[in-house]
């Protein structure tokens, strides 16, 4: 078909109306379709509308779409070599369709063709405009305007200087009654969805530009417009706001100081980090200091005054940022999911001792040691709500698009689509997808991929010119180039270009998921390798986890044995309440025999009737943070990548009573102390023979531990 005309509407029944009757008294002489895309009105007068014009093809949807995706959907409805976006507001004038359709295509170069758009007394709109600047912004959407009315800068803008009368390329046109060649989209993607109303037409003749296509205005074809500027004429109205946020994700996406911002995130995210962990960290020291004070009666020695305590907290910050530096807390590839809860403690643990230690040998009698015990608990509460809130404004700036890394993707286009197939919602991973390069064949171009969202942007040999006219951030590559080969200096010039302008780069190979679980290049011989050690664990964290556990099971075996011992003969008469044979085990070949405790319907009983499990902790058979204890007998290999990724990041770890996978998914590091408290081990119900009848037998635990897998781990 030579013509798609994509009409979308919301609330405006008597203009559709008349826009819809021009079409059909001056249609197009070439074949078209009329396609009306209803963002769910309510307008009553649109059942009439929809009757009296059932040729056309009318798209009711049941949300408000937006303006950008009403497009796109209209679109994707017919397969033409043209499309003409309209507003309701248009009125076909005679002749037009046919001279608009001419002129695009006596020339080719266009992407886009705007027509002249009058005003219903014939007046001219002016509706080809150059791109906005800073200045133009502010005397177009603030008060300067009323004072300066006659600025140049807006006379600019509106390109006053020149006559309208004759065509020629211009910066944008207005998307009201817009012609876009098919061929372009396919070079471009169709309009970005982020734009739900205004901007979304700026944004698409600034691709066509970039993409190497033109955007042209003609005079030669003439359409009536009841242009209303809603957003200009109320301020603060629901118009205005919607075209104050596409003006903001206008430069988020294309501004050079929002680029910048995004080309350094990682640097300012941790430093945002660490102003929350700091705040964080002020809180609970106050905190601590105000709890002492309250309770001032319960000790003899004199708590002095705040002034005294203020060189203790700059110590305090100064301590606790150099150790979580040291300790990976403001690791890049760490800032974007949660931390283990056992992380978390050992960091906090860590400044708590050194802070206590330091105090004491420095023999500071003006210290009140009950306000260090206080704060090292209220520092624990204070950073992981700070963490908290730090993940919720990432995933806010990740759905505003405001946190996104454009990314290109640079391999053939089937290696492409079988990844795009396999990706899930690549904005919940930081990515704002550009397009892809690749090397065509004889034919030339290549098809846009994933529906037509991810437009082919060029060859290999132009990327660096795309990373610039894109503002890439992040390059995706497919093929590494070859060490030694002469034939991939190209190549290698390119990495080097793309590195000094500091553009993230990331490879998809066979091999190069081994890096990313831990292990390290190294040369072997004469060859590059990718090596995994079996040291990858810092001595401190298994010497911390190995006393933790000794910690616990001495607690257990100590202080566990009486509540037991009450629970059996005061709280609960005999055969409610029995031991439980249980053997666990991992991939690793961690086999421990466990005894837990249970009641009658072998529900797994609480942390502190669980004396038994002392012994396996003290052994080492047990960790308080680790795997978690799978009880079905043979443990499979990891299938999934997910799980082959965490079993190469894993560290060979006995079992524990807690760990990541008690957290339970966005509940965080406080449902995993429940569950340790609640289920220790996370058997659930254990379903074993009544006490006396093979007391010996093996457990099987029932429910979601069946299906846990043995790459679970902290």
């Amino acid at each position: 078909m030579k013509l798609g005309i994509v009409i979308i509407h919301y609330n405006t029944s008597a203009d559709l109306d008349r826009c819809l009757e021009s079409l059909a008294t001056y249609p197009p002489a070439a074949d078209h379709r009329v396609v009306v895309v209803d963002n769910a009105s309510s307008d009553p007068g649109l059942a009439a509308v929809h009757r009296r014009y059932p040729e056309c093809r009318w798209l009711l949807k049941h949300e408000n779409l937006g303006y950008a995706k009403g497009c796109n959907v209209g679109m994707a409805e017919v397969e033409a070599d043209y499309y003409l976006i309209l507003n309701p507001d248009i009125v076909v004038q005679p002749g037009a369709l046919d001279r608009l359709l001419e002129f695009a295509d006596r020339h080719p170069r266009a992407g886009m063709v705007g027509p002249q758009l009058l005003n219903e007394d014939g007046s001219l709109q002016h509706s080809c405009r150059r791109f906005y600047t800073l200045k133009t912004l502010l005397l177009r959407r603030t008060f300067l305007g009323r004072i300066f009315p006659n600025s140049e800068t807006v006379r600019r803008h509106l390109m006053q200087d020149f006559d309208h009368q004759s065509s020629r390329p211009v910066d944008w046109v207005l998307g009201g009654c817009l012609l876009v060649r098919a061929s372009a989209i396919a070079r471009t993607g169709p309009m970005d969805e982020r734009f739900f109303l205004y901007f979304e037409d700026v944004d698409w003749c600034y691709r066509m530009w970039q993409a190497g296509y033109e955007v042209q205005y003609t005079p030669d074809a003439r359409f009536i417009h009841r242009h209303r500027r809603d957003s200009a004429a109320r301020k603060f109205s629901r118009s205005f706001w919607l075209h104050l946020g596409s003006l903001i994700s206008f430069y988020e996406k294309w501004g050079i100081v929002i680029w910048l911002l995004k080309k350094w995130r990682d640097p300012l995210l941790m430093f945002v980090l660490w102003l929350l962990d700091m705040a964080g960290l002020t809180v609970a020291f106050w905190a601590a200091y105000g709890l002492r004070s309250l309770m001032g009666g319960l000790f003899a020695e004199t708590l002095y005054g705040p002034g005294e305590y203020v060189p203790l907290l700059v110590f305090s910050w100064l301590l606790a940022s150099a150790t979580f530096l040291l300790t990976g807390r403001y690791r890049p590839g760490g800032l974007r999911g949660g931390r283990p809860l056992s992380e978390h403690l050992r960091q906090i643990g860590v400044v708590g001792v050194l802070l206590l230690a330091s105090t004491y040998l420095g023999h500071q009698e003006v210290i009140s040691r009950a306000v260090l015990l206080m704060f090292v608990p209220l520092l624990a509460v204070a950073t992981g709500l700070g963490a908290g809130v730090f993940r919720r404004l990432l995933l806010r700036l990740e759905q505003g698009h405001f946190n996104l890394e454009r990314t290109l993707l640079a391999g053939s286009p089937g290696s492409v689509q079988v990844w795009l197939d396999q990706a899930r919602d690549l904005t919940s991973q930081g990515v704002d997808l550009a397009g892809y390069v690749a090397d065509p064949g004889a034919g030339g171009g290549l098809p846009p991929l994933a529906g037509g969202e991810v437009p082919w942007l060029g060859e290999r040999s132009e990327m660096l010119a795309v990373v610039r006219r894109y503002r890439i951030s992040q390059v995706v590559f497919w093929d590494s180039p070859v060490v030694g080969d002469p034939d991939s200096d190209q190549d290698w010039r390119l990495l080097a270009a793309l590195r000094r302008l500091r553009v993230r780069l990331r490879w998809h190979g066979a091999d190069a998921w081994l890096l990313a679980a831990g292990t390290r290049p190294e040369i072997f011989g004469t060859e590059l390798s990718a090596v995994q050690s079996g040291d990858n664990g810092l001595a401190a964290r298994v010497i911390g986890s190995r006393l933790l556990a000794v910690v616990l099971g001495a607690a257990l075996g100590v202080v566990g044995f009486l509540p037991w011992l009450w629970l059996r003969l005061a709280r609960v008469p005999r055969g409610r309440a029995r031991w439980e044979r249980v053997v666990a085990g991992d991939l690793w070949g961690h086999e421990p025999v466990l005894q837990v405790a249970v009641d009658s319907s072998g529900q797994v009983l609480a942390l502190p009737w669980q004396w038994r499990l002392a012994g396996a902790l003290l052994r080492g058979q047990l960790s308080v943070f680790g795997p978690r204890p799978l009880t079905m007998g043979r443990v499979d290999a990891p299938r999934t990548a997910a799980d082959v990724l965490a079993f190469w990041r894993s560290e060979p770890r006995a079992p524990g009573l807690s760990g990541s996978w008690a957290a339970g998914g966005e509940r965080g590091n406080l449902a995993a102390l429940t569950r340790l408290w609640r289920d220790p081990g996370g058997f659930g119900v254990l379903a074993g023979e009544a006490p006396g009848a093979g007391a010996g037998q093996e457990s099987q635990a029932t429910g979601e531990q069946a299906s846990m897998t043995a790459t679970g781990s902290e």
